[in-house]
Parts: structure tokens; sequence; C-alpha cells
């Protein structure tokens, strides 16, 4: 990762220190960004918090943080596919998105600390 975020251990993971829950509204996103290739968009939707990856399977493009939010999905804004922000999954798809375990204490938002993968699309470059 590039940038650094101050950890916390909690129930045998690691967590990083993201954002303070101030920046984050109700029905409203925050694009949490790594590197180019591993962000992570964190929701905030009736006080609950989701957190998905940001990067759109369907053409790599890093938008979900920005796409249209209705009921517990979201869709990405240049392709129209629609992410289930509990599981990932988008409907009608094969495709996923990755989830993160994301929590709030103290007026703090914590993420589960993302591993930087190699994406499949450039395993064959």
């Amino acid at each position: 990762m590039s940038k650094e975020f101050p950890e916390i251990e909690k129930d045998n993971k690691t967590f990083v220190l993201v954002c303070n829950s101030d920046e984050l509204r109700e029905y409203k996103s925050k694009n949490i960004f790594f590197d180019e290739e591993l962000q992570v968009a964190i929701f905030r939707i009736k006080q609950k918090l989701y957190a998905v990856s940001n990067i759109c399977p369907h053409q790599h493009a890093a938008v979900i943080c920005e796409g249209f939010i209705e009921e517990l999905t979201v869709t990405c804004p240049l392709h129209g596919w629609i992410y289930s922000l509990e599981s990932g999954k988008a409907l009608g798809s094969h495709a996923k998105l990755k989830t993160y375990e994301v929590f709030e204490e103290n007026n703090t938002i914590f993420l589960e600390k993302p591993v930087q993968k190699m994406p499949k699309w450039m395993e064959n470059l």
C-alpha cells in the first residue's frame, strides 16, 4: 500500500483507521485510496456501514463510490451493473466485488486491512 494507515487488532484481524465518522454521511460513500489497484468504497446506509472494492470488474473502472445507491445495492455509474453491498455479488452476473469488514468506534471508521493481490486481468500480461 502506498499510503500508511494506523492499524489496530480486533477479533484476530487487522483493521486500519480510514476516516472520521463525520466524513461519511447517510446514503453517501467515501473512496479509501490505497493505490491504483487497491481502493475500497465505504457506504453508510441507515446508520450501517458497508465496504466493497471501488473497482468495477466489468471494465476495471474505479467508480463504485460514485454509483447510485438504492436499498442495499449500488449501481456502477459507467456500466449499470448492480451490486449487493452486503455480499458484493452483481445481480444477474457471476461478477463480484470484494467485501470488507468495517466498523465505527469513538467517532472513527475502521476497515479490515485489504491485502494487495494481482488483478486477474494482469495475470497473463
